[in-house]
């Protein structure tokens, strides 16, 4: 059979990720749910793939922004620091 499709990427939406949650009941539930609802087949030798802000998340692994306030405070001092654009998802910050 020829191979006419490469490579298909699917963002899928799963709950808030909180610390503590077990990511691989998740991870496996949201693919299986996404499966059903979309209609695609998962395949042998398909790749299923987790940011690291979600692996991050459910160990606990991030930082406040009081911990980046105090860091920032230690480097630069008194000095006025500017930030544009901060990255603010739901995944990255307390």
């Amino acid at each position: 059979m020829e191979r006419v499709v490469g490579t298909v990427v699917r963002g899928l939406r799963a709950p808030i990720i909180n610390k503590g949650d077990n990511i691989a009941d998740i991870v496996v539930d949201s693919v299986l749910k996404a499966s059903e609802v979309e209609g695609f087949s998962i395949n042998d030798k398909d790749v299923v793939t987790v940011t690291e802000s979600v692996v991050a998340r459910a160990q606990g692994n991030y930082a406040s922004i009081d911990a980046i306030a105090k860091d920032v405070s230690a480097k630069f001092g008194d000095d006025t620091v500017g930030v544009i654009f901060p990255i603010l998802s739901r995944n990255r910050f307390a």
